[in-house]
């Protein structure tokens, strides 16, 4: 009984650093006229590829989130060769229905500044962070858990023989 909970408590352990928040962490959170706005991110750290940047504009006077805004973001490299990207965040992107979000290839490692705007009855407010990207993850680090899963799978074969031959160990030792 021991070794399957160990067992148990190692594949959770395994399992939970793949695990993410909703929305990422926080960049930044800023107010800026009417609107407090925040800007989280993920993955985490920011990488090469694939990312999402994703707002929550709430009103300052009632905290409530603004769901009729229009967002645009600006990213722009250190490096003026690397080509800026402008972006709209949208709530049809987002998982979370109360943020809008942006999901964009990142095409270069470095130094990166993101503008947020944030566009509602003719007003607008902004916020900017930066943020260093990394390189890009090794293909092996990108595809471990599809590696994992038969590895799993085999560990719970040998633990399901396990428990059945115990199980028939002990009924022949109740029957002596």
């Amino acid at each position: 009984m021991r070794l399957i909970r160990t067992l148990i408590l190692a594949l959770l352990l395994l399992i939970s650093p793949s695990t993410i928040a909703d929305s990422g962490i926080v960049r930044t959170s800023s107010v800026d006229g009417p609107y407090r706005i925040t800007v989280f991110s993920e993955p985490t750290p920011l990488r090469v590829g694939l990312i999402d940047l994703s707002v929550m504009v709430q009103s300052l006077e009632s905290e409530t989130p603004v769901l009729d805004a229009t967002i645009s973001m600006l990213l722009e490299h250190e490096d003026e060769t690397v080509s800026s990207m402008l972006v709209e965040a949208t709530r049809e992107a987002a998982t979370n229905q109360l943020l809008y979000s942006a999901k964009l290839a990142l095409p270069e490692s470095g130094k990166w500044t993101v503008l947020t705007s944030v566009m509602r009855d003719g007003a607008t407010s902004s916020v900017h962070f930066d943020f260093d990207a990394g390189p890009p993850l090794p293909p092996i680090l990108e595809m471990w858990p599809w590696f994992i899963l038969p590895v799993i799978a085999l560990l719970l074969i040998v633990m399901n023989q396990w428990l059945q031959r115990s199980k028939a160990r002990m009924q022949l030792e109740a029957q002596e």
